[in-house]
């Protein structure tokens, strides 16, 4: 049974990258039913690699619809790999509403906001609003939050303000966090 569950899977996954159309778009319609957290990894890639808009539409409403345990950290972390720098607003946008969560990944995304700017300041904000009020690990907080500062004191004297006060919004946020 596991044998034939692991090669239905695999069919899937190659489904998705199929060039015919029609079978691609089987695919992905499967994959809410029949996908697992190696799926996720899957999307990414399908997302990154298509020129598409409506592939890459039909790909954020699977990732935003997420219900499987382990799919928000399979999707934070596939975000979060250099290969994926493209995407990583509209990833975290999806993680954000499938209701994952950046907990255990702060010092990551937080340097990925230093490096790419704006876009991903704005979605990184919103996930670290949904932050619950205690923080597992302290470390990667208390790192997160050192990368935020010293990314806006790079930044200030120059031409970036926004970029500046929103990395202060992201450190003040992260900064609730912390525990006395």
């Amino acid at each position: 049974m596991e044998k034939k569950q692991s090669k239905a899977l695999a069919e899937l996954h190659s489904a998705l990258h199929s060039p015919v159309a029609e079978m691609r778009d089987a695919a992905l319609k499967r994959v809410k039913q029949e996908g697992e957290i190696s799926t996720v990894a899957e999307l990414i890639r399908l997302r990154g690699e298509t020129d598409e808009e409506g592939v890459r539409r039909a790909v954020d409403e699977v990732l935003r619809g997420l219900k499987l345990e382990g799919a928000g950290e399979a999707l934070l972390s596939g975000a979060l790999d250099s290969q994926n720098a493209e995407q990583l607003p509209e990833l975290l946008a999806c993680l954000w509403e499938c209701g994952g969560s950046a907990e255990g990944h702060l010092k990551a995304l937080s340097q990925k906001c230093v490096e790419m700017g704006m876009p991903v300041m704005v979605e990184a904000l919103t996930l670290f609003e949904a932050l619950p009020e205690w923080l597992e690990d302290e470390g990667d907080l208390l790192e997160a939050m050192l990368i935020l500062k010293q990314g806006a004191q790079a930044l200030e004297g120059g031409n970036a303000e926004a970029e500046v006060a929103m990395l202060g919004m992201m450190w003040k946020e992260l900064a609730s966090r912390e525990r006395a």
